[in-house]
């Protein structure tokens, strides 16, 4: 089943280093800016929307460019 890590940037070292202790190395994760706690919905929302091609395109799916392809 396919998933996608996601880990605010603090933590993007620890969660690389426990993809590869796991086996894992070529581990999809996403790296959001930190801290994700306490953080405005607002600014939340703008993040997602910032991220949101990144974790489609970690998912395989097909994100379209500004030429439509």
């Amino acid at each position: 089943m396919p998933a996608v890590v996601i880990a605010s940037a603090d933590f993007e070292a620890f969660a690389h280093s426990c993809a590869q202790s796991l086996g894992l190395p070529q581990a999809r994760i996403l790296v959001v800016p930190h801290p994700i706690g306490g953080v405005p919905d607002e600014i939340l929302q703008q993040r997602a929307e910032d991220k949101a091609e990144e974790v489609l395109s970690l998912f395989g799916v097909p994100v379209p460019t500004e030429n439509g392809e």
